[in-house]
């Protein structure tokens, strides 16, 4: 079998495992009260501390698996809100006596400072930030955010006597039939509507709590609290705006001309918001597999075009069962990759209907595998503890990088078609990263403003990035409230401009691949296995790239895409 061990436990005891805070409690409490004599035993202490936090981490993140799996099994759902509830609030408050006693370590000055930069960097800033009372909050906005997973994953449509889930309806914006088209966008977005109070109101419960955890902290808004808790270190306020502004200038322009010849080539007199996925040219819509098992199997054949070891981890997953991959009711929306720091193989989690964007999720999770495989020998557990914008570097870059190897799944003409058609979606994608970003910056540098200033504020911004091509005058409801379906808003707060930060640098890695792929693959899988070792910045270098958010290098790479589509 095609599997992998467990890290060797050196400090625990191999039979432990974690169902309530009093099993890792004792292990904690030793760590506390150890005497530390030299910089050789404070090496020793990280490794024990190292090892503790992983054993808990992987613990909290199979009971979230398993409940996102399934948010209909009332079972995994209590055995995840224990953890938040009874686990998590001690297991931060011992985090937070730990990161003091390293701190406070006479012996810590005597670490490689280089080596360790990055972890002592964030330790110092999490000191700032921690408060007591801040615990039970964040345990509020955890429970509420499962809430949301669990009021988005019951949604359903009804269509010609069949049930299907919001994913599953991807499919039908996909075919030729306008009417069809029309009718299943509208029927979706009704469904949306149907719980426009209630996820409003869930969001301003989640404003209410995150505001006050800032300013607990001492900060004056959520996005100054957020930009230190997220360890924004190589970035700041001002260069997210840059992003923003040039986005709007250098890809604006672009998408607009995208648009002008779908519309053209539909032959339609408005384009809609339901007419961005069918093929233009009056193509059936792509489809790259139909069962699961027959998407495993072309993902790993595709992967093992570009590199064989990329094909190898999916495999690895694959018959350690840690892939769940079809959409069906009850299963939480998105997809994700989910490291296990003990286990060292990931777990990937999506919602496949059988579209290319199935294809282009897949690839972008197994960058995300693949990164968690390189980095699986680092010696610590913060090591692994990567940054976003890196992770989604791995992830992004595997997008393109594994187009080499979609042959597997279409013929030479439709491989053309789904190149053109992720091209564009690259393209078109970055107006809402920003759009996204600029929205929680309002959101949260006003926290008293109300559900309908909210709606407005969204649509104002939407406005402004996004194409003036697309005829929204039919649809202003589903269009003020389109950031709902945005899991990342209500979940994972500012947690989405990594996304465009490493689509630009995905872009770079993949012209690098173009002009020479030996060495395009050996930066990256480098700059992968340093984990969180290095700032970000050293990183990008180590991929063979820039960290650059300028207009000048958006053009850049916009005029390299837009000759690829030619």
């Amino acid at each position: 079998m095609n599997s992998i061990a467990k890290k060797v436990r050196r400090y625990l005891s191999k039979e432990l495992i974690i169902n309530t805070w009093e099993d890792a409690q004792s292990f904690y409490d030793e760590l506390l009260n150890r005497t530390i004599s030299s910089e050789e035993e404070l090496l020793k202490w990280i490794a024990d501390r190292s090892e503790t936090d992983a054993v808990v981490d992987e613990e909290y993140r199979w009971r979230y698996i398993k409940q996102s799996c399934n948010t209909e099994d009332e079972v995994h759902k209590r055995v995840y809100e224990n953890f938040i509830e009874h686990i998590m609030p001690k297991w931060m408050s011992a985090t937070n006596l730990l990161n003091k006693k390293l701190a406070d370590c006479e012996y810590s000055k005597d670490l490689d400072q280089e080596r360790f930069f990055v972890y002592l960097r964030h330790l110092k800033t999490q000191l700032q930030l921690f408060r007591e009372e801040n615990i039970s909050l964040a345990q509020q906005t955890q429970l509420l955010s499962n809430e949301y997973a669990t009021t988005i994953g019951a949604m359903t449509i009804e269509h010609e006597g069949k049930e299907y889930t919001l994913p599953q309806t991807s499919i039908f914006l996909q075919n030729q039939d306008s009417r069809l088209r029309k009718e299943i966008y509208e029927k979706v977005n009704i469904r949306r509507l149907q719980d426009r109070d209630k996820l409003n109101d869930l969001f301003s419960k989640l404003l209410k709590i995150r505001h006050q955890m800032a300013l607990n902290a001492g900060y004056e808004n959520y996005r100054d609290y957020m930009f230190a808790e997220l360890g924004r270190f190589d970035y700041a306020v001002k260069d997210c705006e840059q992003f923003h502004e040039a986005i709007k200038t250098e890809v604006i322009p672009l998408v607009n001309k995208i648009y002008q010849k779908r519309k053209q080539q539909l032959q339609a007199a408005q384009l809609f918001p339901y007419d961005l996925e069918v093929d233009p040219q009056n193509h059936p819509a792509l489809h790259p597999f139909k069962t699961e098992e027959e998407f495993i199997e072309k993902t790993i054949k595709c992967l093992h075009k570009v590199d064989p070891m990329f094909a190898q981890s999916i495999s690895i997953m694959n018959e350690m069962q840690h892939l769940d991959l079809n959409s069906r009711k009850g299963k939480a929306p998105g997809g994700y990759n989910m490291t296990l720091p003990e286990t060292g193989v990931p777990f990937v989690f999506m919602n496949a209907a059988g579209t290319q964007r199935d294809l282009e999720t897949i690839v972008h999770e197994a960058g995300h595998a693949v990164h968690s495989f390189l980095m699986r020998n680092l010696p610590y557990n913060f090591d692994m503890e990567i940054s976003s914008e890196m992770a989604e570097l791995a992830s992004m870059s595997m997008e393109f990088l594994s187009i080499e190897g979609w042959d597997v799944f279409y013929s030479d003409e439709d491989k053309k078609r789904a190149v053109e058609s992720h091209l564009v979606g690259t393209i078109t994608m970055l107006p809402w990263i920003a759009l996204i970003d600029k929205f929680q910056h309002w959101i949260y540098t006003n926290p008293e403003h109300t559900n309908e200033a909210r709606e407005n504020k969204w649509e104002e911004l939407h406005k402004e990035l996004s194409s003036e091509i697309i005829d929204w005058t039919p649809y202003s409801d589903f269009r003020k409230t389109m950031w709902h379906k945005q899991l990342h808003i209500f979940e994972i707060p500012f947690y989405y401009i990594e996304y465009g930060i490493a689509q630009l640098g995905a872009i770079a890695v993949w012209r690098n691949f173009k002009n020479n792929k030996e060495q395009a693959l050996e930066a990256y899988k480098n700059a992968l296995q340093l984990g969180y070792t290095k700032p970000i910045p050293e990183m990008y270098k180590s991929a063979g790239i820039q960290f650059d958010f300028s207009k000048e290098y958006v053009k850049e790479l916009m005029t390299f895409l837009e000759t690829e589509l030619d």
